[in-house]
């Protein structure tokens, strides 16, 4: 079984990668949305937090691991997780020319992808972070999201190549190429997905969260209207 973790919902574009690759996969997703945002978590706290969340996905049977969330890759090479990969994966970023990062302010300023792409281009980092808010609340093609979409990419929108450093960005992602013409749009999370070994299943999926499970079927439902999500699993309660 494979097991996705991710703060919120973003990383459910990857489990829509998986299911499109091997439609009866079985897959259990884990949103710690009850959790205070790994963003806001100290880098000791994030990684009890990462711990807990792996723990509890193999409870539920999951035997390979995603770790979707960039925040929370961060603090993966802390932890004994061998059944368990990141999304920092430099390997997907064309080299040559201007890289824009957009991510969360842990991210960013952790310099992870930065230090990952020595060699790949000229980098750029921008700090998202409301992009991922407005994500969640399924003001996915708002004015007001596509004035913060123009007003966060107008120091980049010359870049060859964005990396989405945030799994809720691929949700915006339309709105993202609009602002950054000509520019190849690369979400880690979903290049991994690509990657995992995928052998078939029952098509068993499996959606908890720690938060509340009504507020975030919602907002699943406003992004399924939209055609921004399909093969929707709804969440439970942990």
């Amino acid at each position: 079984m494979i097991g996705i973790l991710d703060w919120g919902i973003g990383g459910l574009f990857a489990l829509q990668a998986l299911r499109r690759r091997q439609p009866t996969a079985d897959v259990v997703y884990l949103s710690d949305a009850g959790n205070t945002p790994y963003g806001r978590q100290s880098h000791r706290e994030l990684a009890r937090s990462v711990d807990r969340g792996l723990g509890v996905l193999r409870d539920h049977g999951a035997t390979q691991i995603l770790v979707a969330c960039h925040s929370a890759s961060t603090v993966l090479p802390l932890l004994a997780a061998p059944d368990a990969v990141g999304v920092i994966a430099p390997e997907h970023v064309p080299r040559g020319g201007r890289i824009a990062v957009l991510g969360g302010v842990r991210t960013v300023r952790s310099q992870v992808w930065r230090r990952a792409l020595v060699g790949h281009g000229t980098v750029v980092q921008r700090i998202a972070q409301p992009l991922s808010a407005a994500v969640e609340a399924g003001a996915l093609d708002s004015a007001r999201t596509r004035e913060l979409v123009r007003r966060l990419l107008e120091p980049v929108k010359q870049a060859d190549t964005v990396v989405l450093a945030c799994t809720h960005y691929t949700a915006v992602a339309p709105l993202i190429a609009e602002c950054t013409p000509g520019a190849r749009l690369v979400d880690p999370a979903l290049a991994r997905a690509e990657t995992l070994e995928l052998p078939p299943g029952s098509g068993g999926a499996l959606a908890l969260t720690t938060g509340d499970p009504q507020s975030v079927n919602a907002v699943l439902e406003k992004m399924t209207g939209m055609g921004a999500v399909d093969q929707v699993v709804w969440f439970v309660r942990l």
